[in-house]
């Protein structure tokens, strides 16, 4: 049985997975300065049989995991985004334009829903795309994640002294309204996007499929039904993997 080695480079981390048969062998998560330290991680794993990437940051740290990876034979597979994979039809005006990252996440949601639903990654960016009732990716859209939000906060205004707070409804102290505004400004995005696909679809309800690091500040103030995945894109790329060695198999 083949080992999958799955690897989502992202802006700020570098998550990865082994994976065997029907379940992970292994998880981690390093932060994009800390690549080599995969090194020590990857030599004592079993040689993967196919290697799976999704990358949407630095050329700096794709050459850098393409040296990590040239410990095994195997040729990897670097994600890109086309018109149509995994029963995913991508809506994206150019869809080669589409992350990578993206377009992993949309195939594992539309595997876990298989209908309408909203994407949500919660990580430097944030991102909240749609899926339609035929898995159609409509579109969708990016906005800053927590860390980016509360940089450009301090960085442009006097409140450099300033640390964020916790959730109130009503904020009374500067620090809590920082967190509150961060919070609502997010979960306000999310709203308007679920009310304009409830709007185009023929439904009550549908679900959202969220994911990210960030996830779980937003996670206790959710009023919409949601599924929570970890490493989204992980299982997408999975996917996409056992959709390309299962077609290359002779018949």
């Amino acid at each position: 049985m083949s080992h999958i080695l799955a690897i989502d480079s992202g802006n700020s981390n570098i998550k990865w997975g082994l994976y065997r048969g029907d379940q992970w062998l292994k998880q981690g998560n390093v932060f994009y300065k800390d690549v080599f330290n995969l090194e020590d991680e990857f030599i004592n794993l079993p040689t993967p049989t196919f290697i799976i990437i999704s990358h949407v940051a630095r050329s700096e740290t794709k050459n850098q995991i393409t040296k990590l990876i040239s410990l095994w034979p195997s040729k990897p597979q670097w994600l890109s985004s086309n018109n149509f994979r995994c029963n995913v039809i991508n809506g994206y005006s150019d869809p080669s334009q589409l992350g990578s990252d993206r377009w992993a996440a949309l195939i594992a949601a539309w595997r876990i829903e298989k209908q309408p639903c909203l994407v949500i990654n919660v990580g430097t960016a944030v991102t909240i795309d749609v899926l339609s009732e035929s898995g159609k990716f409509l579109g969708g859209i990016i906005l800053p994640g927590f860390n980016l939000m509360t940089r450009s906060l301090l960085s442009g205004t006097q409140l450099t002294n300033v640390e964020l707070g916790r959730y109130e409804d009503f904020p009374v102290s500067t620090e809590n309204a920082l967190q509150s505004g961060l919070i609502h400004c997010i979960l306000g995005a999310v709203d308007r996007m679920y009310n304009l696909l409830l709007s185009s679809v023929n439904l009550a309800s549908v679900n959202c499929i969220i994911s990210g690091g960030s996830a779980s500040l937003l996670i206790p103030f959710f009023k919409l039904p949601i599924k929570v995945i970890n490493n989204l894109v992980l299982e997408g790329l999975i996917i996409v993997a056992n959709d390309t060695v299962g077609n290359s198999e002779p018949s």
